[in-house]
């Protein structure tokens, strides 16, 4: 494996990995949502990037494409996006991020 292909491979799991700490890090429901969908369709290009296609092609039809519009009509059927800022238990983020 030559260097740039290294440096591909380095530079797609980067942003696979920083799309999923935003998605997991961020307070909006819809823009994680959207986070998630983009490191589904990252996830696919280095499906095709392996020699892959059929599974990058399936990454995409079924979760960048049902999944997530399932998601999507789940948070805006429930309202998520309108959640409050406030933790409802006292001591929750602290629990969270110790589990």
């Amino acid at each position: 494996m030559d260097v740039l292909s290294q440096f591909g491979y380095g530079l797609l799991a980067l942003v696979i990995v920083l799309s999923a700490l935003g998605m997991v890090l961020n307070r909006n429901a819809v823009h994680s949502a959207v986070l998630l969908a983009f490191n589904f369709v990252n996830v696919a290009v280095l499906y095709l990037l392996l020699g892959a296609p059929f599974i990058a092609m399936v990454q995409v039809t079924v979760y960048a494409g049902s999944i997530m519009v399932l998601f999507m009509f789940v948070i805006m059927l429930l309202g998520a996006e309108k959640l409050s800022i406030n933790e409802p238990i006292k001591g929750q983020r602290i629990l969270a991020i110790l589990l």
